[in-house]
């Protein structure tokens, strides 16, 4: 599959030596998430990713050339059980995940702009907590998955004041079903 891949991007990846980090993010009602797969904390566009080590992991991410959705599953293990709080009270569903990929060069400092492989929301969370710490298990379903969703709305004079209550645009409608109209001379 094709991609927007800036010239430096692709000076990077295919060089003989490569760091590269995974940059994760979740939005949820009371904080937005942010882990890279490193050590400490990384700073990339104003935002502190927190470092999960190798305590983050990710699946294959399956790309095909037909318009289809694939999802991913991620593992966060070693929570503290005081941030498991946030993920048994959040309502987590449909909400924004974002995996970026970005390399650094042999300072540490990031290269490129890290390239957002992966848009979609999250969709089944499993907790597994010993007392101490705990994992994460998230699936997420890429973004394109609303195109398999059937559209239940009907444009009728009631499905439209669902969305603005004083709207009329279509209160005459239902009367011109059996209308006959005569086109043309008669």
């Amino acid at each position: 599959m094709s991609r927007d891949l800036t010239t430096a991007f692709k000076n990077v990846i295919t060089s003989d030596y490569t760091r590269p980090f995974l940059l994760f993010q979740g939005v949820f009602d009371s904080a937005t998430l942010r882990f890279w797969n490193g050590k400490g904390n990384l700073t990339y566009n104003s935002n502190v990713y927190t470092g999960a080590g190798h305590l983050l992991a990710l699946s294959d991410i399956d790309e095909s050339n037909k318009v289809e959705a694939r999802g991913v599953n991620l593992k966060l293990s070693g929570i503290p059980s005081s941030l498991i709080s946030v993920a048994l009270n959040e309502d987590y569903q449909g909400r924004q995940i974002t995996i970026d990929l970005g390399f650094f060069d042999n300072s540490g400092s990031i290269i490129v702009d890290p390239f957002r492989f992966f848009s979609g929301k999250a969709d089944i969370m499993g907790i597994y907590d010993d007392g101490e710490t705990a994992t994460i298990n998230l699936s997420a379903e890429n973004d394109i998955i609303i195109l398999q969703r059937i559209n239940e709305r009907r444009r009728t004079a009631l499905d439209q004041k669902l969305e603005l209550s004083t709207d009329t645009f279509f209160d005459g409608v239902a009367s011109l079903q059996n209308k006959s109209i005569v086109w043309g001379p008669k």
